[in-house]
């Protein structure tokens, strides 16, 4: 008996793939990045890929091995951080007189992120985790790492292990690290995250102000 052979091409691409661990939590990164593009569209070839978009926390521990790191890929994204904004897919709604609600992966209307207050505050009274809100109050702009370690707007976006980590990630840079929040609104208004190294002053930022729809972002998909 004579077994058929099978004529065609068979193909078996490999990826490279990045472990980042949080406690016994292992998150993998797929390389390379996407972008640079706005946020809502490093989001949509994130998803068409099958991958997930990260959180906030999850870039963090990202960006935490990056520095801690002397391979290629940790240059890499070491240097996205340098010249790009680092996309994370951790949605800010600020409400006038309030203060701002914090929440993974915002829907996506006209290019922009969109978030609805009172399914915020559903979530919220349903006890669901990945719900935060924070009121106004809290400091941005420049301060020392203890400050950005300790303030109530990072507490909430990335919890008490990943402020640590962020207060090692800017003990390497030169200055100061910055945050830029929002202090004020007049009226509803949904924000993205990401971090950066500083283009013009070498410091780690942490972005919580951007519209998204600046072409100058990247992101690894999970």
């Amino acid at each position: 008996m004579h077994t058929q052979l099978n004529k065609s091409l068979q193909v078996r691409e490999g990826r490279t793939e990045l472990d980042t661990f949080h406690g016994d939590q292992r998150t993998t990164f797929i390389y390379p990045a996407y972008g640079p593009n706005t946020y809502a569209q490093v989001g949509e070839l994130i998803t068409k890929a099958n991958l997930i978009k990260p959180t906030m926390a999850d870039t963090v521990d990202l960006v935490h091995a990056a520095f801690h790191s002397d391979d290629k890929y940790s240059k890499e994204i070491r240097e996205i951080m340098k010249n790009y904004w680092l996309w994370a897919f951790t949605g800010n709604h600020y409400i006038p007189g309030k203060g701002v609600y914090i929440a993974p992966d915002p829907e996506i209307r006209n290019g922009r992120p969109f978030m609805e207050e009172s399914e915020l505050v559903k979530r919220l009274e349903a006890h669901d985790p990945s719900v935060r809100f924070v009121p106004f109050g809290f400091k941005t702009g420049e301060m020392t790492p203890n400050e950005l370690s300790r303030n109530p707007y990072i507490l909430a976006l990335v919890g008490e292990e990943r402020a640590e980590k962020l207060v090692e990630i800017a003990s390497k840079h030169k200055n100061k690290p910055y945050l830029l929040g929002v202090t004020s609104v007049d009226r509803p208004s949904t924000r993205v995250s990401a971090l950066y190294s500083g283009w013009l002053v070498h410091r780690l930022g942490v972005g919580g102000n951007s519209h998204g729809d600046d072409a100058d972002g990247c992101a690894l998909g999970v």
